[in-house]
């Protein structure tokens, strides 16, 4: 489609007449309608106004479907940097979901455009599994993006500290430790404090808070600070809250969900773990 004809087409998606057109662009009617039929063209200086005006880039005003993974990385940056610092993250995850049409148009051809309300109408999960990785995509209160492309030798690394992985899972399951662990998450980071004020403050009994420390500490939660003061040793904590918690957590929620899925495909022919 040449570009006479993407002017119209774009005015027409956009509702605007041949006059607004004109208007905004100070040109007259009759100049936007011999663009439409390739009479004559547009002005060089004019191009970027009118792709401004009909929403699209040059590249789209003229046709050109080629996409440069170099352009887009760019454009994101761009956009993020024009983007005001409390919306950015928001941005990020609309940029996440339209991610995850594009894999799944991929497979099964969806409707074309934007919608900046879609990711917000979308109530439901999404995932894509299939033999080369898989995403999976919130749309709940706390909604978030995350992929996992399968590396070359599977996803089964962590399998190598599977004894680790069983003492992180023994301890959530405490629920002394998980109350003290969400504790301190509500502290600011480098809260100093000592065991016997955390005990109080979670109601923890004497005899539990040995191990719960013992649990903080093998989760990075805290750091144990031996210091002299006075002439006196004390023993000081001091509290590491990590993002990776929240994440974990809200990842959790994910894998209790038993909600309809906005869009799913499940296309991997091989088991999630190769050892």
């Amino acid at each position: 489609m040449g570009l006479s004809q993407n002017i119209k087409r774009l005015r027409l998606e956009r509702k605007l007449t041949q006059e607004q057109l004109a208007a905004a662009l100070g040109v007259s009617a009759q100049a936007v309608s011999k663009w439409e039929t390739s009479d004559t063209y547009p002005d060089g200086e004019l191009l970027v106004p009118l792709a401004i005006k009909l929403g699209v880039s040059l590249d789209e005003l003229f046709g050109n479907n080629m996409v440069y993974m170099a352009d887009i990385s760019a454009k994101i940056r761009s956009l993020l940097h024009e983007t005001e610092e409390k919306e950015r993250f928001v941005v990020v995850r609309d940029i996440g979901w339209q991610m995850e049409r594009g894999l799944f148009d991929s497979r099964m051809p969806l409707e074309e455009g934007y919608d900046p309300a879609e990711v917000r109408n979308q109530q439901n999960s999404s995932y894509i599994l299939d033999d080369y990785g898989f995403s999976c995509i919130s749309n709940g209160k706390e909604p978030f993006f995350s992929v996992f492309p399968e590396p070359e030798e599977g996803f089964g690394q962590f399998l190598e500290k599977q004894e680790e992985m069983q003492k992180i899972f023994q301890a959530l399951s405490s629920p002394d430790t998980m109350t003290a662990l969400l504790y301190l998450h509500r502290k600011k980071e480098n809260y100093v404090f000592e065991s016997s004020v955390l005990a109080r403050e979670c109601q923890l009994s004497a005899d539990r808070i040995a191990t719960v420390m013992e649990d903080l500490m093998m989760l990075r939660v805290v750091w144990k600070q031996e210091l002299v003061i006075d002439g006196r040793p004390r023993i000081l904590y001091s509290s590491k809250p990590s993002h990776k918690w929240i994440a974990l957590f809200l990842m959790a929620q994910e894998v209790l969900y038993t909600g309809g899925y906005s869009l799913q495909t499940h296309h991997r022919s091989k088991p999630l773990l190769n050892r």
